[in-house]
Order: structure tokens, then sequence, then C-alpha cells
């Protein structure tokens, strides 16, 4: 028994001394590895837990008539407890992150890219300058970490260009100041468009005497300074320095310091950064004479890297977002449908193999989204909506029908689930509702007119006139008779006022001025009984006003038309309006001049 209690108490001791020495572990670790919390909490908070550890160990071992399965229990308990706070501190715990959305910030465009491939998610690109992310590094992102991938289906980042160059600073009053004062403060504050002259003066040599501007204005902003040169006296021939990787601003700053007249040269190069100095003519060492126009320096600057661009149809998105980081050059991922090329592969790029670029042109990538698949609609809005979003061309047809309403879907030329290929065009058939024939009203009274047009569900509107019918007869109709209507539709009818009264000539009316009759504006030829019924077409769908316009015109040569821009979230330059086409269509007569619009962003 006493052997077997010996025994009990190594395993407890043991255990015991594992679980003191993992929060020891956690607590080291914890202060060697970086922190993005509170660093202080979390030490005193881990170093509390270390003391109670320390102490709980030490009082179970010198306690002789503990609870050995407790021991064991607590004990198993903390070593596990520190074995995950240490996995979790080195990263290797990785499943918490699974289903949920990442802390992006500061990491590279390259590792957002992946994880996007990785998890499914379409990833919108925002391009910002920062002073204090580095460049192709992510600033912010549309959603926390943490949240769930089955909650969002894109992810907006925010990229970083690197310094602002239009950033607003305050520039001081700089008179006075030496160059190398001035040097710094130009480079701390990034101003990129600073220029400088030298010039002879009684004033102290490489000193600012003249400033063109001071107080808020932007790094972009001119500012001229001009420096002394010191008396002519002072002038005298200069040993030249190594020019190669010094920024231009400063290698011309030093040729015009000491009066050195000078050339600039731009070439590309795979070494030199870009705007530095990649050569000059004359060696490191040479005397150059001040303002000798025959012995100039030459400096070559460099334009970096000449960027080829390669076959990307071949690359993946990463591969491709790799390319872009290396050469420093912008780029923009578009997503598409498209039933020829493959999910994830590339569609179009828009340079060409072999195009010459520099770095920071921006390169517009379009990825294919796989094959596009006809889904089911609420109605013709929503269906627009989508084929709108993804460039799917539809035409619009019209047909009476009895048992749709309408403005409602009678039909689709593809059926759900079917897959749309890109030359393909979807032909939808909308309601114009139960078809009625226009009775013929002429010479029939107000009130019989309005019986019958309301039995067979149309609407109506009058106008009056002087006629010799007898007083409220109708004497004209809007809509041709017999003629093929939707329910609903409007007529006006011309209803008789009776004859018009006499009126007394000028000469019997006491001298009055004689009444001036005002012309009709009605046209020549004009007849509100000729209708015709206007459609909407997708086929009458131009790129612009103008080209929408002319289709319209010669689709419907008797109908007078004032087409108007107007803007719109929904569809492309050049299509009909949703504000026009929510009756799908209308009847027009001949004299009156009918508005449509269009779509004109």
């Amino acid at each position: 028994m006493k052997e077997e209690k010996r025994k009990t108490h190594r395993v407890c001791n043991l255990l015991l001394l594992l679980s003191f020495i993992g929060v020891v572990a956690n607590f080291m670790i914890s202060i060697l590895l970086p922190h993005n919390g509170n660093f202080m909490i979390e030490i005193i908070n881990n170093l509390l837990l270390s003391i109670f550890i320390i102490f709980y160990t030490f009082s179970q071992i010198t306690n002789r008539r503990n609870n050995k399965s407790t021991v064991v229990i607590a004990s198993l308990l903390m070593i596990g407890y520190s074995l995950f706070q240490i996995a979790t501190k080195l990263d290797m715990v990785t499943i918490l992150k699974l289903n949920q959305v990442e802390d992006f910030r500061d990491e590279s465009l390259v590792e957002v890219i992946e994880w996007s491939q990785k998890n499914g998610i379409k990833i919108n690109q925002i391009y910002e300058y920062s002073d204090l992310i580095e460049e192709y590094h992510i600033i912010s992102q549309s959603k926390k970490e943490g949240t769930l991938l089955k909650d969002i289906k894109e992810l907006d980042i925010v990229i970083s260009e690197g310094p602002n160059p239009d950033k607003e600073v305050i520039i001081p009053d700089m008179t006075t100041w030496n160059s190398k004062r001035v040097l710094k403060y130009i480079k701390e504050n990034k101003l990129n468009h600073v220029e400088v002259e030298f010039q002879i003066s009684d004033k102290n040599k490489d000193t600012v005497i003249e400033q063109s501007k001071s107080g808020n204005m932007k790094r972009s902003d001119e500012l001229k300074l001009t420096f002394s040169s010191g008396e002519e006296e002072q002038l005298e021939d200069t040993k030249l320095i190594d020019f190669t990787n010094m920024e231009e601003f400063e290698a011309i700053f030093f040729l015009k310091q000491h009066s050195i007249k000078y050339e600039i040269k731009r070439e590309f190069s795979n070494h030199i950064k870009r705007d530095a100095v990649m050569k000059q003519n004359k060696k490191m060492g040479t005397m150059v004479k001040p303002n000798d126009e025959e012995n100039k320096v030459i400096l070559t600057i460099s334009k970096g890297k000449k960027i080829k661009i390669p076959d990307l149809s071949k690359y993946n998105v990463i591969e491709i977002t790799n390319w872009a980081i290396k050469n420093k050059l912008k780029l923009e991922f578009r997503n598409q449908y498209d039933d020829s090329v493959a999910l994830n592969k590339v569609i179009s790029v828009d340079h060409k193999k072999g195009d010459t670029v520099e770095q920071k042109t921006l390169i517009t990538v379009t990825i294919s989204k796989g094959k596009l698949v006809m889904q089911s609609f609420k109605n013709i809005d929503d269906f627009r909506t989508w084929a709108n979003k993804n460039k799917v061309n539809y035409e619009e047809k019209y047909e009476f029908n009895t048992e749709v309403k309408e403005g409602e879907i009678i039909s689709y030329s593809h059926k759900k689930g079917d897959t749309i290929k890109n030359s393909d065009t979807i032909v939808i058939t909308i309601s114009q509702g139960k078809k009625v024939t226009v009775p013929n009203l002429v010479g029939k009274t107000k009130d019989d007119a309005i019986k019958r047009l309301k039995s067979l569900s149309l609407k109506y509107n009058f106008v009056y006139e002087n006629n010799t019918k007898p007083k409220n007869t109708v004497i004209k109709q809007s809509l041709r008779a017999d003629s093929e209507v939707s329910q609903n539709t409007t007529l006006t009818l011309t209803i008789s006022n009776g004859k018009k009264p006499n009126v007394p000539s000028s000469s019997t009316q006491n001298n009055q001025s004689p009444t001036t009759t005002t012309p009709s504006n009605k046209p020549e030829g004009c007849d509100k009984s000729k209708t015709v019924t206007v459609t909407f077409q997708g086929s009458l769908n131009g790129s612009s006003l103008n080209e929408t316009a002319a289709n319209y015109r010669r689709a419907y040569p008797n109908v007078k038309f004032s087409f108007v821009g107007r803007a719109s979230s929904v569809g492309n330059n050049g299509m009909v309006h949703r504000d026009s086409t929510s009756k799908g269509s209308f009847i027009a007569n001949t004299c009156d001049t009918y508005t449509i619009y269009i779509v004109q962003n």
C-alpha cells in the first residue's frame, strides 16, 4: 500500500510540475511575442495566474492529505489551458479562424487574395494613400474580424498606395534656413513639387533668401525656394560626387547649389528604383567649373523597370497579384459569368501580351464566375436588375392574355437552371392583360359612352368643343373603333358643347376692337382617331440616347416622341428607363407628343 501511495504521489507531483512549467512558458511567451491588445493588462493577467499556479502547486506537493483525484483533474485542466494558450499565441490553433473573416489590417494583398480564393469570397479592391501603411498592404476592411462567412458574399478592402502626394501640410517660413535643414524638412514631409534656385547674394551662402509661399498647401503644390550662392568671388570649382541611387531632387539640388550646368535624361532600369539616378557622364571626383555650358553634367534618371505584360490568361489570381505587387502595378479584378471560361480563370486583360507599361499602371483583369444559370423571378423588375447586373442580353415582347395580369410575365425563353451562353438573348413575354375591342362611341351620349366604357373596364377622360352635334354627344374618340387594347387603357372622348354662340361684329359693338382668332395648334392632317400601339422592346435599345431615339422613330414613324435622359442605378446607357417601361406599351395617336425617358448616367 505504501508503495502504491508513493507512486500516486509521484504522478500527482509530476502533473503539478508540468502544469507549473506550462503556466511559466505561457507567461514568458506573452512577454516575448508582439501584442495587438494592451500589453500591460495581458502581462498582469498572466502574472497573477502564474503566481496562483505556483502557490497551488507547492501547496499540493507539501500537503500529504490532499485528494489525489482532485489534484490530477486540476493539473490536467491547467496543463490543457496552458497548452491551448501557447498554441494560440504561436498561431498554431486555426480551428477558431475557420468560417470567419480574419483581421487583414497591415497584411499583404497576396494573403487576402489567397484567403478569398480558398473561401469563395469576392474581394472588392479600393486603393487609398497612406503615410503609415506599406504599399500593397491592407489599411482597412468592410467586415470586422470574426464575422461569419455565411453572412457575407463579398469583402471590401482598402489597399495602401503609399504616401498621399496631395495631402495638406503646413509650410513654415524657411527664410534663413540652411540647405541641410531644408532638405530634411522636404524629405520628412514628402513634398514633391519643390523648385530651387541659387543666386549671387550678400546673404549667408546656402541659406533661403526667398520663398514663394508658406502656410497650408498640398504636397503637390509648387513651392519655389531661392538660396544664396554667396558673393560671386565665392564661386569655385566643385569635385563631383557619386550620384548613383540618389533621388532626382537631391542630385539636382547639389548641381544647382554649386552652379553646375546639367541635363536630364530618362531610361528604364531593372536595378535602380524609379526617379533615382542611374548614371552620370562624368566620374566621381571630376573637377567641374561653375556655369561651364560646354562641360555640363548629364544625369540619367530611372523610369523604373520596363514591364512587359506576360500572357496573364495563363496565370491564376494569386500569381497575377504577386506579379503586380512585384512590379509595383495597380491591380483591379472584375468578375463576370462566362459559359466558355472555367471558374476563377482569366477571361480578359485590358493590356495585351507584350505591351510595355511603367510602374503604377492600373491593370484590369476580368475573372470568370463560371456558367450563369437561369433563375426564377418574382416580377419583371427583378429580372431586369439581374440581367443588367450580369450583362445578359434580353428582349421584351408583349401579348394579350386573359389569365396573366397586365405587366406580369407570361413566359421566358429559358427555363430555370438553363445555362445562359454569352451569345444568348433571353426573350421574355409580358402580359398586356385582357384584350378589349374599342367600341364606336361617336354619336352616343356622354352617359351612354361612360356606361359602355365601364362595362369593358376601359378608362376615359373628356375634352369639350363647340359643334353642330347636340350637346353632350360624343363627336370624336382618341382610339379607333375596333382597335384592340388592354383593359384599363384610357380613351379621350371629345364631347360637343353645342353650337358656338353668335358674336356681334365689331361694327355693332360700340367701336370695340376686332376679335383676334388664335390659330389652332393642331397640326395639319392630324387625326386623333388614328392610333398606334407603341411597345417597348429591348431590341430597340441603343448604346446612347440618340441611338435609341433613332430606333424608336424608325419603328413608329407616325408618332411624335420627346426623348429625355434620366439617371438610373439600374440599366445601361441607352436603355429605356423603367419609369417609361412600367406599363410595357401605350396607345399613341398621330397628334400628341409622347415623352420617353432614356437611361443616361
